[in-house]
């Protein structure tokens, strides 16, 4: 991180802690204990895309391409007084980030801001939650839609982690659902979940039950 320019030494009175988190295909996420710091955060109450419309546009589609931008919350440059804030521990000193670092209260509002930028204008090819995802009704169209994605990732100066682009697919895995060629479709696995939900036993547990169910259904 420090070779890549990600991080600089710190001489900052600010200092949270380091917490390493695994993600889902073995690499981990490096992140911060930014609790503190979040708690003394003004809120950035940007809207996030609703789900529900996502997958009704993602559902009606025949081709389907995923790109993830490369560790995309430090593709986002900070300000010169707001790096001091994001100094962390390690066992080598106190260091803070140049970028936007994981865990801060804001980081998701301020990428989605990010990518909203980047795909102004072709909302009925390309929506994003997060991800960059490019839909379209016929493969000659898809290839327009894909160059025109590709040529504002360039002009933004983005890059975009070849191993996990998903390219020209019928269906694919969004949001918790099995999306495309005219069905939205559960996961299995996640309503095996619900099905085999343990019997609650007070009332915390009923309401983990019923915003889990609530939210699939």
């Amino acid at each position: 991180m420090l070779h890549m320019g990600v991080i600089r030494p710190s001489k900052s009175a600010w200092a949270s802690a380091v917490v390493l988190v695994p993600k889902p295909d073995g690499e981990i996420h490096f992140c911060m204990d930014y609790y503190k710091l979040n708690a003394g955060t003004h809120p950035d109450n940007y809207p996030m895309p609703c789900t529900d419309e996502l997958l009704e546009k993602l559902g009606r589609a025949q081709f389907i391409s995923i790109l993830d931008l490369t560790k995309g919350y430090w593709q986002v440059l900070r300000d010169e007084s707001a790096k001091e804030k994001s100094a962390f521990i390690t066992h080598v000193g106190l260091y803070e980030y140049n970028v936007l670092p994981f865990g801060l209260q804001n980081a998701p509002a301020t990428f989605q801001k990010l990518v909203d930028s980047l795909l102004a204008g072709l909302g009925e090819s390309a929506v994003t939650y997060l991800d960059v995802t490019i839909f379209s009704d016929s493969w000659a169209e898809h290839l327009e839609h894909l160059q025109k994605v590709f040529e504002r990732i360039r002009e933004a100066g983005l890059t975009v982690k070849a191993k996990k682009f998903q390219i020209g697919l019928n269906r694919v895995t969004y949001l918790g659902h099995q999306v495309g060629q005219g069905t939205i479709n559960p996961l299995q696995a996640k309503v095996n979940a619900i099905q085999k939900w343990p019997v609650p036993k007070s009332k915390k547990r009923v309401q983990s039950f019923l915003g889990l169910a609530g939210y699939y259904r």
